[in-house]
């Protein structure tokens, strides 16, 4: 690799290790965490898998020719996602488990 290539790693390194330490330093010690982002951790979640539940779904629906043998598979995961998460309310669980049984599937 080449030292540009070397630069650029490191100023991503730093950027992704600033910007992920800036809700520590912002909300440690006595500061609250104001109501706004307590609501959306709560929705986010929920939001970001049923997004792309119906970003899945919409590529088997929009190109028949190509996904139409997919879409019994895209149901039957996204189904799988929905109900573990329904049951066991862990995002990590849900996601891996709706894509490992939508590769399996496919």
């Amino acid at each position: 690799m080449t030292l540009h290539q070397y630069t650029l790693i490191a100023i991503m390194a730093v950027v992704v290790i600033v910007l992920r330490s800036i809700p520590f330093v912002l909300f440690s010690g006595k500061r609250k965490v104001p109501p706004t982002l307590l609501y959306l951790g709560k929705v986010l979640t929920a939001a970001a898998i049923a997004m792309l539940v119906v970003y899945s779904l919409y590529g088997n629906l929009n190109y028949p020719q190509a996904g139409a043998k997919n879409l019994p598979a895209g149901l039957l995961a996204s189904a799988v996602t929905i109900i573990l998460h329904w049951f066991f309310k862990n995002p990590l669980i849900s996601i891996i488990a709706g894509t490992a049984s939508y590769m399996f599937l496919i």
